[in-house]
């Protein structure tokens, strides 16, 4: 829609003079004004004008072009032609009759316009498509101050709609250049047009879809935050120029997927992120979307700094579970385990235990199972109690469920004291008096 709407924008101020009147449009100075040939064209001129309907338009377009074949407005019948065909979205045709005019007035800015804007639609796979798009594209930037220029605007046109009209303009050949570079995997150049698109027209919506493919296909783990960022904004945004529902919807779906695999199972972060990109096309500065490897080594190193036997036992589990896990537990098994810290999921007995069950990176699932010699005659041990142990060797390992068979070492905190064994006093002797 956004398309549509800054084309037409842009051509009716381009078409503005003849729209007005026809005679007024002028050859060079010296020449005299182009004139209509007869009553008959200036009538046919002025029906066509008034048509609203564009399939109806084109069919007076069409009688015009038969009836007068040399009419001395053939540039400006061209520009209506484009006109019409983009409001009965005929985008082909509109490019082919903006090349058809460039045939007979090389710099016209109407026709490189239309050819910029509509060849990134065309869906076109031929090459020569592209680069007569990019030339076009070019075209329009080199002249486009030359066309904006303060005494060029049309008296009933504003200053603000005149400044609009040449960022129309900027954008749609900025659009061109990187969607060309985009189909030719030009991808850093793509990057850069489209970032210039987007700054120009920050409502944008597909631009910043193709931003975030082109930087996700450079493969630059450092620009992987605009990436998540750019579909982030094609996603969320839903003002002018946003895309479909149905497109939002499956961009969405697709971000969702990418942004779990680089940053991890993050929905309020996923959340904030959308509703930044909504608010903004380009992400600030300082924003920094950490891959799951960087949160996760930023976790372990707080787990360090906060619980270091956890985070030992952290790193036991991650080997006996990653993808060297045999060549790992050969390594361990045997060996006496440092100073660990769990939460006791059952001691047998209580008092006195000779196994304990202890959850380690969980509360309630049993991770390590210690076989201990011998633990203090007070020592008790109840269900949820931290423990801290040390020097017990690993014996066993069955990964699932996981659990480590440990035996030996020792409980160096965590025990209650149980209360001491009630002694029974002894029985008292009952003594027998002798019968008198």
């Amino acid at each position: 829609m956004l398309r549509k709407l800054t084309f037409c924008f842009l051509t009716l101020f381009l078409l503005w003079p003849v729209a007005q009147n026809p005679c007024a449009a002028q050859a060079p100075a010296e020449q005299p004004k182009k004139q209509m040939k007869d009553r008959e064209e200036y009538d046919l001129f002025q029906s066509i004008l008034k048509e609203s309907n564009p399939t109806r338009k084109l069919q007076l377009l069409d009688q015009w072009k038969q009836k007068y074949p040399d009419t001395a407005f053939k540039e400006e019948r061209l520009q209506m032609y484009i006109q019409t065909y983009q409001q009965a979205n005929q985008p082909a045709k509109a490019v082919e009759t903006a090349n058809e005019l460039l045939a007979i007035a090389p710099d016209n800015f109407t026709a490189n316009y239309t050819i910029a804007a509509l060849t990134p639609f065309l869906n076109s796979n031929d090459q020569k498509v592209w680069d007569n798009g990019v030339k076009a594209a070019n075209t329009v930037l080199q002249n486009l101050d030359q066309q904006f220029a303060p005494e060029k605007k049309p008296a009933n046109v504003s200053d603000a709609d005149w400044a609009n009209g040449k960022k129309a303009a900027e954008f749609v050949a900025h659009q061109m250049l990187g969607w060309a570079d985009m189909m030719e995997k030009k991808n850093e150049e793509a990057e850069q047009e489209f970032t210039k698109a987007l700054q120009v027209n920050p409502q944008a919506a597909q631009v910043s879809y193709w931003l975030g493919s082109v930087v996700l296909a450079e493969k630059n783990p450092a620009k992987n935050t605009l990436a998540l960022f750019s579909f982030a904004r094609a996603a969320a945004y839903d003002g002018a120029g946003a895309l479909p529902p149905a497109g939002r919807q499956q961009i969405d779906a697709y971000l969702t997927k990418v942004y779990k695999t680089y940053h991890g199972d993050d929905p309020k972060g996923l959340s904030d992120l959308k509703t930044l990109a909504k608010s903004q096309p380009l992400p600030p500065a300082d924003l920094n979307i950490k891959s799951a490897e960087e949160v996760k080594a930023e976790k372990e190193e707080e787990l360090k700094k906060t619980n270091p036997k956890l985070a030992i036992f952290v790193q036991i589990k991650e080997g006996l579970t990653g993808s060297d896990s045999a060549s790992f537990w050969a390594n361990m098994k045997g060996t006496a385990m440092p100073s660990l810290r769990g939460t006791v999921v059952s001691a047998k007995p209580e008092v006195k235990p000779k196994v304990v069950e202890v959850a380690m990176t969980q509360s309630t699932t049993p991770e390590v199972t210690i076989t201990l010699p011998e633990t203090p005659a007070r020592c008790k041990l109840e269900p949820g109690a931290q423990i801290d142990f040390e020097g017990a060797e690993a014996k066993e390992f069955t990964p699932n469920p996981f659990m480590i068979k440990m035996e030996g070492g020792k409980i160096t905190s965590g025990c209650t004291e149980a209360p001491a064994p009630v002694r029974k006093a002894p029985a008292k002797k009952s003594v027998k008096k002798k019968a008198a």
